[in-house]
């Protein structure tokens, strides 16, 4: 089997983005990596530092690994400008379903159609990750060709911009890499609109952000109460935020997902009452607004927190 018949594959499958790397340890990034350990960048998200040889050296992973497949859904949806009062919003890749149960299936249909065309002795051996396994899957999908690294730390993709899931499926197939995307270098050039949008300032530098102060990390990952400085700066982000990439040119025009569980009917959509969230007393109740989505993540009592914010900041605007 070769790359291509693998990319025609992938297509099938539901993926808009398929591309082809080895598995040779990229050292620079894997020194980025350990530097931004060090400087406490990660936060509270220990899973992270944990086993970081593991996470930057895929045959720590699957020892018989010769290829690894990279996978990209585009999640891009429209969005609404007018905000209505007294409601939270949420960031894109969160209005419908739970997409690391979408991207799951997927993969898994994916790897069942390469399977169906080796002979039962001859099956080979795949490891398959969507987000929650420790692997550079941006480092490798930049290796496979699928685009660049922005300013702001995301994938960026020619066609799809940054607003894609990323997955990654490594194999003993021994198949042909692709090359990289001659433009994956330096395609931010003098650009600044990330850094100087961010509320928070969490991009510090190109490529290197501090989770600790970024909107994503405290809405959804950030366990306790929040500084008062920080919280006045998450405006009407109730999970999530997307203010990096919506300001990123090379999002601009961009198409709309063809995945339907991903769109806003599958799950909460863009924007959430605050006086919903405050008649959740149970987590059953809870369970009942977002059961199958990505908003499970902060727990009943995080979501009560950042829609305190909202409203407090909210209440702080209209004076």
């Amino acid at each position: 089997m070769d790359s291509t018949r693998i990319k025609k594959l992938a297509k099938i499958a539901g993926f808009d983005l398929c591309g082809v790397c080895s598995p040779q340890v990229d050292q620079k990034a894997q020194k980025q990596f350990f530097g931004w350990i060090e400087s406490g960048y990660h936060g509270d998200m220990n899973w992270i530092a944990k086993e970081p040889d593991r996470r930057s050296d895929p045959s720590k992973i699957l020892p018989e690994v010769k290829s690894i497949i990279m996978l990209g859904l585009n999640y891009n949806q429209p969005v609404s400008e007018d905000r209505p009062s007294e409601c939270g919003e949420v960031s894109r890749y969160a209005f419908g379903r739970d997409y690391h149960k979408v991207i799951s299936g997927l993969t898994k249909k994916l790897i069942r159609s390469i399977v169906e065309e080796f002979e039962p002795d001859e099956s080979p051996t795949f490891r398959w990750f969507v987000d929650f396994g420790p692997f550079f899957e941006r480092t490798y999908t930049e290796q496979a060709g699928l685009g660049f690294i922005g300013k702001n730390g995301m994938l960026i993709n020619r066609e799809f911009g940054s607003f894609v899931f990323l997955a990654e499926i490594l194999t003993d197939l021994n198949l042909e890499p692709d090359q990289r995307d001659p433009i994956s270098h330096g395609q931010c050039g003098s650009c600044r609109a990330c850094i100087e949008a961010c509320p928070t300032e969490a991009i510090i530098s190109p490529r290197k952000i501090d989770s600790r102060k970024c909107i994503s990390y405290l809405t959804i990952e950030r366990p306790d109460n929040i500084e008062p400085e920080l919280a006045e700066k998450m405006g009407n982000w109730l999970f999530g935020c997307d203010i990096c990439q919506t300001v990123c040119p090379h999002n601009k025009d961009k198409p709309v997902t063809n995945c339907d569980d991903l769109k806003s009917p599958k799950g909460v959509g863009q924007f959430i009452r605050l006086d919903l969230i405050d008649q959740l007393e149970t987590r059953e109740q809870f369970l009942e607004l977002t059961a199958g989505t990505p908003l499970t993540r902060p727990r009943l009592e995080g979501l009560k927190r950042n829609a305190e914010i909202v409203r407090q900041n909210q209440r702080r605007t209209q004076k």
